[in-house]
């Protein structure tokens, strides 16, 4: 997560270079921003799924069922459904998910409540994955009421790193991500790396880490977009 400005999403368009591409010109070549879109995720105001280390995320016309925390043998092994990825993560800390996607029908992404909503999600992933649905429903079940808090609003940008192991990433991005009607925001620089590489990706990590900390770019909070997402609109972290 990237310590920036304070920036609007009204003046994005004018702001972007100087809050965001200039200050990371250290570490990273950053490209335009593509368009806006949307995303949402699902839980009860005591983060009942993040409890059962569940996350439910939906946008770019699918729904993300992942099991993520901080040791493997806590997580629910869910079922493939459209595709299926295990993956290790880095918030400050290591975490470990399995996710599994469900695509949704043509025309069914208009996200925005009250046209979509919880029953919604629940009735779209045991249509497109019955065997996911019988892994979640019990944590649905069990974790009081669900809700959709908001609706983020999402930019991304394509990004070239500056380090010599930086041809080797699979992908490296930038997102800029807002919360209305909040005033919250963030800025994340992320890549990701093949499990063969591992070495290599974590020294990276480090180094660009370090190079970042040391311009006083890294914010203090490191958590996860999806821990930023409900520190917004419910007012906790986890």
């Amino acid at each position: 997560m990237i310590q920036v400005a304070e920036l609007s999403e009204a003046d994005l368009e004018s702001s972007y270079q100087a809050s965001v591409v200039e200050p990371l010109k250290a570490v990273a070549e950053v490209g335009a921003l593509g368009k806006c879109s949307l995303g949402i995720y699902v839980d009860s105001k005591g983060r009942g799924l993040g409890r059962h280390h569940l996350i439910v995320r939906v946008r770019d016309g699918h729904i993300t069922v992942k099991a993520r925390a901080a040791s493997p043998t806590a997580l629910l092994d869910l079922e493939g459904c459209a595709s299926r990825k295990y993956e290790i993560d880095y918030f400050g800390t290591l975490d470990y998910s399995i996710s599994s996607e469900v695509t949704l029908r043509a025309g069914e992404f208009e996200i925005r409540p009250p046209a979509f909503t919880p029953a919604r999600v629940w009735d779209s992933i045991e249509e497109g994955c019955p065997g996911v649905w019988r892994q979640l429903r019990s944590a649905v079940q069990s974790s009081g009421r669900m809700e959709i808090p908001g609706v983020a609003h999402m930019y991304s940008a394509e990004a070239r790193l500056k380090h010599p192991t930086g041809a080797r990433v699979k992908e490296a991005s930038v997102a800029v991500w807002f919360f209305p009607p909040t005033d919250k925001f963030l800025v994340e620089l992320s890549f990701t790396g093949f499990v063969k590489d591992r070495a290599d990706m974590d020294r990276m990590y480090t180094e660009l880490g370090a190079r970042l900390g040391a311009a006083g770019l890294l914010r203090a909070d490191q958590s996860s977009k999806t821990q930023q997402y409900f520190a917004a609109y419910f007012g906790v972290g986890k």
